[in-house]
């Protein structure tokens, strides 16, 4: 797959806002959703990250790039990642472990880290759509960013969010949640995490593992 320049993502086409993402005038339009993801993204990053120092402490050095994130806090959008961050533990230790070692065997790069972000993100929605697994694609751009700087690589945060926003518009994930009512309607309407209200729990048939089929296809097994 094609990355673009530097292993970013192509831009999709269209009329573009001052970030570069397309505009639409329509209220929870795709485009909104996808202009809207990148800020949910990084909310969801940093409440993720301050769940898990508050966890580990001292094992966990303060990201400068996460720190940076506080300053944006406060808007709908932020809101939204802070709630997708808390309500989403069930999904994190279902599938944290398994994007761990997926990114331990692959060692991703700048230079191929939006293709293998895309295949292992492709491989959660194989069967659908669900806010379930739109949780674990944060969650795994937010272990991809983690991963990527703890290996000596700063200033990847922000090209995560644009993965996850780009690869949201080009696999109509952002039209789903459009559908649904936008982001905003996680924070509104208190839609369980797998698409009904109340609970959170995964039903059985979404217990299954990615590891080993997505490194596979990856040809980075090993």
């Amino acid at each position: 797959m094609a990355s673009g320049n530097n292993g970013d993502p192509p831009r999709a086409r269209g009329r573009r806002g001052s970030n570069g993402r397309r505009l639409s005038q329509e209220p929870n339009s795709e485009d909104q959703v996808a202009e809207e993801t990148e800020e949910v993204f990084r909310s969801y990053a940093f409440y993720r990250y301050q769940q898990e120092r508050e966890e580990r402490g001292e094992e966990m050095p303060m990201d400068p790039e996460i720190a940076e994130i506080q300053q944006e806090l406060g808007s709908t959008g932020s809101l939204v990642g802070r709630r997708l961050a808390i309500i989403g533990d069930d999904i994190n230790e279902r599938y944290d472990a398994e994007f761990r070692y997926m990114l331990k065997s692959l060692q991703p790069t700048k230079e191929n880290a939006y293709e293998y972000f895309t295949r292992i993100a492709s491989s959660l929605f194989e069967s659908g759509i669900n806010w379930g697994r739109v949780i674990a694609l944060l969650g795994f751009g937010y272990r991809m960013a983690i991963h990527v700087y703890q290996h000596g690589i700063p200033g990847f945060l922000r090209r995560i969010a644009r993965y996850v926003a780009e690869f949201m518009l080009r696999n109509r994930i952002a039209q789903w949640i459009a559908q649904q009512g936008g982001w905003v309607s996680q924070q509104e309407h208190g839609v369980g995490v797998w698409g009904a209200r109340g609970g959170s729990r995964a039903p059985a048939s979404e217990r299954c593992s990615l590891g080993t089929v997505a490194l596979l296809r990856l040809g980075g097994r090993g």
